[in-house]
């Protein structure tokens, strides 16, 4: 048996079986589902469905906020370091000293040079 008489066979016992199946529904449920069946074959056309273009219009517009997604924003890794002054406010908020200290963090910085014997001018 070749595959294409395979396949009608079954669906002749599918048909048998639903047309069986349909006689032994109710009178008013066979009359509702040959009507909506007779609605949906006349609604039916050859044309194709106008909505169709839209898929080309939104493929196109996908693509090309893509596109411009992918020259706008940076392919290569970021620069994620930490800047040093972020550092070093961090170290001095850590570090328990008063604030006050850092006000006058220049004057703290000449007399420790004065007292290593760095004079400057």
């Amino acid at each position: 048996m070749t595959d294409k008489s395979r396949e009608r066979q079954f669906v002749s016992r599918i048909r048998t079986a639903l047309d069986q199946s349909a006689e032994r529904l109710e009178p008013g449920v066979r009359s509702r589902l040959t009507r909506m069946r007779h609605e949906a074959l006349a609604c039916q056309t050859d044309q194709p469905p106008r909505h169709r273009h839209w898929r080309w219009v939104t493929g196109v517009a996908a693509a090309a906020m893509v596109a411009a997604l992918v020259m706008l924003l940076p392919i290569g890794p970021r620069d994620v370091r930490t800047p040093l002054a972020v550092i070093d406010d961090i170290e001095m908020l850590a570090s328990g000293d008063p604030l006050e200290i850092y006000e006058d963090m220049e004057f703290y910085s000449w007399l420790s040079d004065m007292e290593n014997g760095i004079e400057n001018g």
